[in-house]
């Protein structure tokens, strides 16, 4: 089983090289495409599911429950020529959307991942409801205090080695969103 740590320097890897493709849309598609590197995220993403369902360390899980909701739901929302992700299994979100769903019935959701659920869910919740319900999310996001979600963005800093997850925060913390 990798750690965050390993699966954080794996997805820098992977998007170093897919912002290495140079040229149209279509040929930085073509180029990631012949590279393999659209494989990459449904493998990151199973490392993650991992660590949430098979890990003993409550804070490990935790951090992987985020960075792997994150994963699921930018797949829906950047173009994967941007994200490196292109396809994700629908039985690895849906195991994970049900984690998430047991997660808050269990009351295991920190603020910081209900406020990154929150906003997710206003920016664009397909995800959510695609592969869900997901069991508590509407209460939970509803409860959400909006300064929540703009302390996420107050500083970049708690953000740097947490996987592209963490450079999304970052990016709305540096461009003052």
């Amino acid at each position: 089983m990798l750690s965050l740590t390993a699966l954080a320097g794996w997805e820098s890897a992977v998007l170093a090289s897919v912002r290495g493709a140079t040229g149209s849309i279509e040929e930085r598609d073509a180029q990631i495409t012949r590279s393999g590197l659209y494989a990459e995220y449904p493998a990151i993403l199973a490392g993650y599911l991992d660590l949430v369902l098979d890990v003993d360390d409550e804070a490990i899980a935790h951090e992987a429950l985020k960075r792997a909701v994150f994963i699921a739901w930018y797949g829906f929302n950047a173009p994967s020529t941007v994200s490196g992700i292109a396809e994700l299994p629908e039985s690895a979100i849906r195991r994970l959307m049900d984690a998430l769903g047991d997660a808050i019935a269990a009351g295991g959701i920190d603020d910081e991942l209900g406020a990154m659920l929150a906003w997710y869910s206003g920016q664009f919740g397909y995800v959510f409801e695609h592969f869900g319900p997901v069991r508590g999310l509407d209460a939970l996001v509803g409860d959400v205090d909006r300064s929540a979600i703009a302390a996420l963005v107050a500083n970049a800093a708690p953000w740097r080695g947490r996987g592209q997850m963490g450079e999304y925060w970052a990016t709305l913390a540096t461009n003052g969103r």
